[in-house]
């Protein structure tokens, strides 16, 4: 299975792949948004995990245009982020997002959160 991580902290996406090593998992990393929209073209991954706050297009942005690709359209993405405003989820959720994880992040529950996504998916 294959997950897109979007972050623009190489020590973030670091942590991430680090908690998801092993889960037998392709990770693939990406910058920021408009890099991320670039590894699609690969074709739809089976998990996103996305930062909000990101150079040169947000999470909120990125994710609106990942849900307007046909392939993409059920894609389980899930936010990362320091954002803990219920404003934001709901514009998250609102946007197609399945899921909020806030930052500093516990690596056993982000497993156990990405085991359920990709199980029910």
């Amino acid at each position: 299975m294959r997950v897109l991580v979007v972050d623009d902290s190489p020590t973030m996406q670091q942590l991430i792949c680090a908690a998801l090593v092993d889960e037998k998992l392709d990770v693939v990393l990406a910058d920021h948004g408009s890099a991320a929209l670039k590894a699609l073209v690969a074709g739809a991954p089976d998990l996103i995990i996305t930062d909000l706050n990101m150079i040169h297009m947000d999470g909120f942005e990125f994710v609106g245009r990942v849900r307007q690709k046909p392939e993409c359209e059920f894609t389980p993405i899930l936010f990362l982020t320091t954002e803990a405003s219920e404003d934001f989820k709901q514009i998250g959720r609102e946007l197609g997002a399945t899921g909020w994880i806030l930052k500093p992040f516990n690596p056993k529950e982000l497993v156990r959160v990405v085991r359920s996504v990709l199980r029910y998916s």
